[in-house]
Parts: structure tokens; sequence; C-alpha cells
């Protein structure tokens, strides 16, 4: 027989086993986890081929009425609770087995939106998860129209997951002091007022520490880019924590800052031309960045910034960083993005040093000369990726970038790099994600991924499930050259593609293709499918949570 001392410890090793497994099966932060990798490493029915085929929608939930808006924001989910920020200022917490309403923040009828337009966003970020003085807590950021003069400056806010009771208010981190835009020409009262927003970055939580980007909005005009630390116990901004992008305007962080477990990663946006203005070169230009900073202090570590100022015609790097850590070095680690003109790019973690860039137009310095002849500029490569061992699944530009007239080509279509191969295998497969309409940029989400199997939303209202083609042979086959195809190039289109260069890769099979309800508009912005407990909850533009699962 056990003895009582040897019973209790067993009981609390068996309670943080069970914790630790139920901790796997969770989203507890936007893109998963800190690392951004946007991979549900649990295997649960999602991740298996054969069931995943059953996918079908569970139930819906949307806010009451005189609270319907759209969810830009997608949604966490732990202790069986779907946690999501609606544009229309209310924080909700779902029971994510029934679907029904537990709490809804603010209790009040006085929304989180400010009434100048720059502030009047709610809440369009991904919330995270923490432990908050002991209580179980879940942070996002919003405007606090109770900020004078109500305009929409903004804070964190940290609530108690289980009742929605605020734990705390931060300082504030993003201030809007009036509400003249430009209008195509930025007049000195535009230029004088602040426009900062918090609406796309997703906190992060890190080490006693909660970090959040600063950006702006439509650059009307343009603002300086920010990365603001408070203190995850108290909510006060991190004394000696600094970091502006620019010694002038730009450079703003439009994504969630990511970590490695030592430093802080984000990109930064545009800082030459913007809504009805331009400016010169600033003396400190971190702008169309991958930065990486000190968790303390905000001090640079390094940046890589591949498009010099004068090729700088708005390709803000909106994506965000991921990190792709490999367990048995064949690689290291890497920090991985796409930049908004559509290339995309592993540096290591360690030095900013450039590893690859796809398509491999400027290796090994992966950067453009001035007066360069590619086109740098918003052409919609914005959402992040998803990365699963050495694999990352991302919308990217592809070779359509170096052709004239191919930058639209990639809007709808997925690519699985490897990343810790060279160059000519860089490519695992290329899909075009069914179930997009053409011509617009957001055609698809931000992809999501577990065992395998990628989850995918579009501007149709599907719900899409892709099999890696080591888990089912592929449907079929292209060229990594997407304009040599059959169509273009006939029978011969595989030697053609061969001749020039290209590889021919699979086309991986769809397993699903669910059309939610509403036939809304299912990808936003920063939109994706939370994979937890076997189930997968997204939000739509429609204003509906969808919680969907094989049956």
């Amino acid at each position: 027989m056990l003895r009582r001392s040897n019973r209790y410890a067993w009981l609390v090793f068996a309670a943080l086993l069970l914790l630790c497994a139920c901790a796997k099966k969770e989203w507890q932060t936007y893109r998963a986890n800190t690392a951004r990798t946007a991979d549900q490493s649990h295997a649960t029915a999602l991740s298996d081929p054969d069931k995943v085929p059953h996918l079908a929608v569970g139930w819906t939930w949307q806010p009451s009425a005189g609270e319907a808006a759209n969810f830009r924001a997608s949604p966490i989910v732990f202790d069986y609770t779907v946690f999501i920020g609606n544009a229309n200022g209310y924080f909700y917490a779902i029971n994510g087995n029934t679907g029904s309403q537990l709490w809804r923040f603010p209790v009040a009828s006085t929304p989180l939106v400010g009434s100048c337009g720059f502030g009047a966003y709610g809440i369009q970020s991904s919330a995270s998860r923490a432990d908050v003085g002991g209580q179980d807590a879940v942070i996002f950021g919003a405007p606090d129209p109770s900020i004078a003069p109500g305009l929409g400056s903004a804070r964190l806010y940290a609530l108690n997951a289980a009742t929605g009771a605020l734990i705390w208010k931060s300082d504030v981190v993003a201030q809007v002091t009036g509400c003249t835009g430009c209008a195509g020409v930025c007049s000195p009262a535009a230029l004088s007022q602040l426009h900062e927003r918090i609406a796309y970055s997703g906190p992060l939580v890190h080490d006693g520490v909660v970090y959040v980007g600063v950006h702006d909005s439509g650059d009307d005009p343009i603002q300086n880019g920010k990365i603001i630390a408070v203190e995850l116990s108290t909510g006060h901004v991190l004394p000696g924590f600094s970091f502006l992008a620019t010694t002038t305007r730009g450079g703003g962080v439009w994504n969630a800052p990511a970590t490695d477990g030592h430093g802080v990663f984000f990109t930064t946006g545009n800082t030459r031309t913007w809504n009805g203005g331009s400016q010169g070169p600033p003396a400190i230009n971190h702008g169309l960045s991958v930065v990486r900073i000190h968790p303390k202090t905000g001090t640079v570590d390094w940046t890589f910034q591949p498009v010099p100022y004068d090729l700088d015609d708005d390709p803000d790097w909106s994506a965000g960083a991921a990190v792709l850590h490999s367990d048995d070095d064949e690689c290291g680690k890497l920090i991985v993005s796409v930049q908004k003109d559509g290339w995309t790019y592993a540096l290591d973690a360690g030095t900013g040093q450039c590893k690859w860039q796809y398509p491999p137009t400027d290796e090994p310095s992966c950067t453009f000369p001035s007066g360069g002849v590619h086109d740098h500029g918003d052409t919609d490569y914005k959402q992040p990726g998803a990365i699963w061992g050495h694999v990352v699944i991302m919308k990217v530009g592809g070779w359509g970038l170096t052709t004239p007239g191919g930058f639209d080509s990639g809007y709808s279509r997925l690519h699985a790099l490897n990343a810790c191969a060279g160059d000519h295998h860089r490519v695992r497969w290329i899909l075009d994600v069914p179930d997009t309409a053409p011509g617009d940029g957001y055609a698809i989400g931000a992809p999501t991924v577990t065992g395998g199997i990628v989850y995918v939303t579009t501007n149709t209202g599907h719900l899409i499930a892709v099999a890696d083609t080591k888990l089912r042979p592929p449907a079929g086959h292209r060229c990594t050259d997407e304009f040599i195809n059959p169509t273009s190039s006939g029978p011969g289109w595989k030697a053609v593609c061969n001749a020039h260069g290209f590889k021919v890769v699979p086309s991986p099979t769809v397993l699903a293709d669910v059309a939610l309800p509403d036939g809304s508009v299912a990808a936003n912005l920063r939109n994706e499918p939370a994979l937890a407990y076997g189930k997968v909850y997204v939000g739509t533009s429609a204003g509906h949570v969808y919680a969907l699962w094989p049956h």
C-alpha cells in the first residue's frame, strides 16, 4: 500500500499529466502558440485523414440582436471555452461543446469602440491566455471610450476567464488625438494628430510581460510603428522598454509578435509614401523589416530589410514572424514570413542572416538593389503561414513575382515549402484552393495545420481541409512556374517545366470542402481556423462563430 505522502504525490503527478494533455489540445493564442506556428500538435480526429472527410458544422453562435458585427479576430480555445472579440466592441466567452454564450464583456451596453473613425474598430485581433496573479485570464486589446475625449485610444484588457470580471486595464498603449484624415492630401492638422491602433496585433505573453504592436488606420496618415510592453501582473507599461520603428513616421507593427523563448520577433510596414503624403529617408529606418528585439529593453538585436527605401511602394510586412525550430538541427531555428510583395524569407533566429528566399531572386543576401526591376507594392500577400515540422504552408507569390502581370496569380494558392531543403527542392506541393472568388487578395485566410492536414477558409464561406502528400496520394501534378501548364504548354508541359529549370510537384488531395451556412466571406485579414479538442472553430465576417468536427 502506498503511504499517504506517496499517494498525494501520485495524485499531483496525475493531475499535472491531465493538465498537460488538455493544454496540448487547446489553442491558447493567435496561431496556437507564442512561436506562431499555427500547429495543433495533439492528434485528434482532425488529424485523421479517414475521419476528416466527414467534417460538418456541429453548432452555430452569433451575438444577440443589436450587437451584430463582423468577426475579424480569430477564436482562442481553452478549458473547453471559445474566447473571441468582435468589431462591435464586445468580447465573448462561448461554451466550446454546446455553443451557448457564457459571458460578455463589458456587461453594460458600453462597447469598446471610439467615436472617431480611427478608433472605432472594436476588437479585431485574437486574445491570449495568461496566469495573472493566480487567476486564469484572457488578454486582448481594444479602444477604451472612457479615455477622454472618447476618440478611441486603446488599452489591453485582462479578464478572469471563468467569469469575465475585469482584472486590470493597462495603461494607454495607442493614442487617437484627432479625427482629421488626409483625403488625398495630408494637412498640417492631420499630420499633428495621433491615429494609433492595435487593431490587428494580438498580444504576446512571455516571461511576465505582454507585448503588442502599434500601427495606423489605412496610412491616413502613416504612424510610427511601436512595440509596447506591459507588466503581466499589473498592466502598467514596462519601465525602461522602448521600440520605435523610425525616427519620423512609418514601420507600423500590424501583426502579433512572436518569441523563440529568448528574443521577440515581428515585422514592420512601409515608410516612404502613404495615403496623401511622403517623407525623406528617416535617420533610423526599421520599416519593411523583420526585427528581433531584447524582451526587457526593446533594444534591436538585428533587423533584416530586403527592400531598400527607394523601392518602398507600400509592401507593408503585415504577415508577422513565425519560429521554426528544427529539433535535429538540420536547419536550426528559423524565422519565417512572407512580405506583402509576395517574397518569402527564412532567417537565422540568432543572427538575422537570410537562409533562403522564395522565389530565390537575390540569394544569398536576399536583398534587392536600389533601382531594381521588381515591384514592391501592396500585392496582398498578408497572411501568415503554418509550420508543420520542417514544412511551411503559406500563401506566397511564387515564381509569378518575377513575371510581369503575375502578382495576383497566387491569391487563392497555397505553397508547402521544405524549409530545410535546397532551393531546387524547396517546393513540396502547390494547391489552388477550391471555392474561392477570383480577383480578391483575401481569397483565402491564414492556414492552420494538425498532423499534416491543413485547414483554411475561403472568401466564399468555405472551410477546406487538405492532406499533405505524405498522408494521401496527390490529386495531380503541376509546375512550380504557374505559367507552364497543360493549357499554355500542351501535353509536353512537364518537359517544358524541367527544361526551364523549374520542377514538377504534386497537387495535394482535398479531404473536405464545407460550405458554412451563412454563405459569408469567412476569411479576413487575421482570420484563422482554431483547432482544439478535435473541433475546428472559426468566426466569419457575417458575425457567426462555427464549430465543426467529423460526424
